[in-house]
């Protein structure tokens, strides 16, 4: 547990012993840290949240006494209910895919629980499948959903919800009907800071490796390529479209070896656009066992930017999710909208951010011949 629940356990604890009384001062911050063995951060937010939850009672000029139990407060909690929907295409390990890629789960979860906190809003997480959703949230008495990044083939699950009236808001996924309540990086935005910035590098042969277009989020990506490759008007080689709709997510891998194949199938690009991490790690090692250099050969760029992307070799330029936020103004959403007792609608987008470190590079100079494999591997001109 977070260390700082562990100390509002230890508070509860000895409030409910009796070793604090009602009407006692609690002892001040720097002596709770003493007592505990903790940080003022973990303390000042255990304290917090009793305060909110009524075990204590914060008076400005005076001091945190502890609260009259005997006097129950009547103020409603909400709770909601925070689901993903079990992928159509299962895991080949019994680890559920959303425990499984920590990079996106983690900061996108905690971002949800720090806006719940704030807001004294509960929190049941659980796999739900769509079938059982409206049972689900009658059983907890759950007052709205947080649906985490439902695919593309969800859509008709999240337009049942809203037909029924149940109140609930999307995270990490954007569909073709914006007025769906949903919360979501800026794909669009993303994928152009990427390409106009190998464009300005001096880039026209620019590859996609996509291999979950399932995932909305990836799907606009897609898209989003194509529309600014039109837009440019630029000669695009189909082949340098690595597509697929199938991936699992740490079969990396055995993808290594189909990127392998293809590196050796196609004209070499300058540049490749990965449209997820694991995608970015799977061209990298397969680029890597070509013996093609990144970036002198080719250059790489990736969207998700977790830390160990500034320690790859070389350190990865990528586009940064605001993942936190996410979590955050989903849940934000959700309750303003019970707080006003209307339908949360719309469609949200929020900006992404571009990383750049040294996998780009301005291409090879102009008046060489393009790159291709060798059956040992390794390019040459």
């Amino acid at each position: 547990m977070p260390i700082y629940w562990q100390v509002k356990e230890a508070i509860k604890a000895s409030i409910e012993r009796g070793d604090l009384k009602p009407g006692e001062v609690l002892p001040g911050r720097l002596e709770l840290c003493r007592m505990l063995g903790t940080n003022r951060p973990a303390v000042d937010r255990a304290i917090t949240e009793l305060v909110r939850e009524g075990w204590l009672i914060s008076i400005k000029g005076k001091g945190t006494f502890v609260a009259d139990r005997t006097v129950t407060s009547t103020a409603p909690v909400a709770t909601f209910g925070v689901v993903w929907l079990p992928p159509r295409v299962q895991p080949t390990s019994d680890t559920p895919i959303t425990s499984r890629d920590n990079i996106y789960w983690g900061p996108l979860h905690r971002g949800i629980s720090y806006a719940a906190s704030e807001l004294g809003v509960r929190l049941l997480f659980r796999q739900c499948p769509s079938e059982i959703l409206q049972e689900f949230v009658r059983e907890a008495k759950a007052d709205g959903l947080i649906v985490l990044a439902p695919h593309v083939d969800d859509e008709q699950v999240l337009r049942d919800l809203w037909q029924r009236r149940l109140p609930f808001v999307a995270t990490s996924s954007s569909f073709e009907d914006d007025r769906l309540p949903c919360v979501d990086t800026d794909n669009f935005a993303g994928v152009q800071q990427v390409l106009e910035h190998l464009w300005n590098l001096g880039h026209r042969q620019i590859a996609i490796v996509n291999l979950a277009l399932q995932s909305t989020d990836l799907l606009r990506r897609w898209e989003a390529f194509q529309k600014w490759i039109g837009e440019r008007r630029l000669p695009f080689d189909l082949r340098w479209a690595m597509l697929s709709s199938s991936y699992r997510w740490g079969e990396g891998e055995a993808w290594v070896g189909r990127m392998e194949r293809w590196l050796q199938e196609v004209p070499l690009p300058t540049a490749i656009f990965a449209a997820a991490y694991e995608m970015a790690l799977v061209t990298l090692k397969a680029l890597q066992r070509q013996g093609i250099a990144v970036p002198e050969q080719v250059s790489l760029v990736s969207f998700d930017d977790p830390t160990s992307a500034a320690f790859l070799d070389p350190p990865l330029t990528t586009v940064r999710q605001p993942l936190e936020a996410l979590g955050q103004r989903a849940v934000q959403k959700l309750y303003d909208a019970l707080k006003k007792g209307v339908m949360p609608e719309g469609t949200e987008l929020l900006p992404p951010e571009l990383i750049v470190r040294d996998s780009t590079a301005p291409p090879r100079a102009e008046g060489t011949k393009p790159l291709t494999i060798t059956k040992k591997g390794g390019a040459s001109p």
